[in-house]
Parts: structure tokens; C-alpha cells; sequence
């Protein structure tokens, strides 16, 4: 399992000198974030992520100043307790998101933000501190506000609420709930 999150640590950080990511209409790469963040338990996780992010093509309700669209979310994450057996886990996710927004064209640069989105965890421990997940392969929603900003509301700043647990698939089920910032910088 170590192996394979290396691999895609090396992976993604190809990707993100990869100069072509930045050219063209039709990228496979839209943005890249870092986020930090902890848990509310009273032993603490620490949480750190990298990621990346894709647009959809496709949003709804853009005939005013706010509309509804979306990206799909890939993040590496570090996540680090105080206490227990096991002290670090690596994770990979995929999370489609829902984003309503303002537009940045007719806002001044200034997108304010609410989003929403429940996807997939793959951690490579099945503890972390004193939780006991029971599963590597988790689901995580989120909840979260932000803001745009930038002549074309490139940069972004949000906060955002993250529940992952395995969803009761087998017991124990030791959640975790994690506040995070989220700092991104979207290139188109």
C-alpha cells in the first residue's frame, strides 16, 4: 500500500509542473489547492492536502448573477494524531462537488461560494489515534463556504466541514470530523 501512495504522490506532483496543464481550452487540469486542518476530537489530527481539481463543462441556472456548477476534487492527504498505535495515514479521494457561485464576470473579481459533495477515501491504514475505521475505503462529505478573488476570482479561500467514516459498512465505525482551509488557484 505504501508503494501505491508514493507512486501517486509522485504522480500528482508530475502533474503539477506539467507546463501543457496550463495552455489550451481543453486541460485536464483546471486547478490545485492546499489544505489544512484538524480534527474536533480533543486528541488531535492533523490533516494536510494537496490536490487537484477539474471543472465540469456543464452548470445550471446562468441566467443571473449566481449559477450552480461543479469539479471533480483529487486530493493526497497527510493525516497525523497526538496519540494511539498509529500515528500517520495516507489517503487518496475523489469527490464530485457542487458549487454555487457568483460569477466572477459580472462581480469584480469577488465570487463568493457555497458547496457541497460526497465521494470516496482510500486510507492506508485502517486507524488513525485513537479512531478505529475499520475500512480503508471510506466516504467523505463536505460542506463548505469560500470566496473568489483575483482580476478572474482565480485564487480561492474557503473553509470547509469533512465527515469520513465508512458509512456503517463494519463496526467499530470511528469517524472523523475535520475543519479544514482550503487555499486553490483555479487557471482558467
Amino acid at each position: 500500500m505504501k508503494f501505491a501512495l508514493h507512486t501517486l504522490l509522485l504522480t500528482l506532483a508530475l502533474a503539477l509542473v506539467q507546463p501543457s496543464a496550463h495552455a489550451g481550452n481543453d486541460v485536464w487540469l483546471d486547478g490545485l489547492s492546499i489544505t489544512v486542518g484538524a480534527s474536533e476530537h480533543p486528541e488531535s489530527t492533523d490533516i494536510y492536502r494537496i490536490g487537484m481539481q477539474k471543472k465540469w463543462r456543464r452548470s445550471w441556472f446562468k441566467g443571473g448573477a449566481w449559477y450552480l456548477g461543479g469539479y471533480w476534487d483529487t486530493e493526497l492527504a497527510r493525516m497525523q494524531a497526538d496519540v494511539g498505535a498509529t500515528k500517520k495515514v495516507y489517503a487518496v479521494s475523489l469527490t464530485p462537488v457542487l458549487r454555487y457561485q457568483r460569477d466572477a464576470h459580472i462581480s469584480s473579481g469577488v465570487t463568493p461560494f457555497a458547496e457541497a459533495g460526497l465521494g470516496l477515501h482510500l486510507l492506508s491504514e485502517n486507524e488513525l489515534g485513537n479512531n478505529n475505521l475499520s475500512t480503508t475505503y471510506q466516504f467523505g462529505s463536505l460542506l463548505g463556504l469560500g470566496v473568489g478573488f483575483g482580476e478572474k476570482g482565480q485564487y480561492e479561500l474557503s473553509y470547509r466541514f469533512t465527515h469520513i467514516s465508512n458509512a456503517d459498512i463494519k463496526e467499530p465505525n470511528d469517524s472523523l470530523d475535520l475543519h479544514l482551509v482550503k487555499l486553490g488557484y483555479n487557471f482558467n
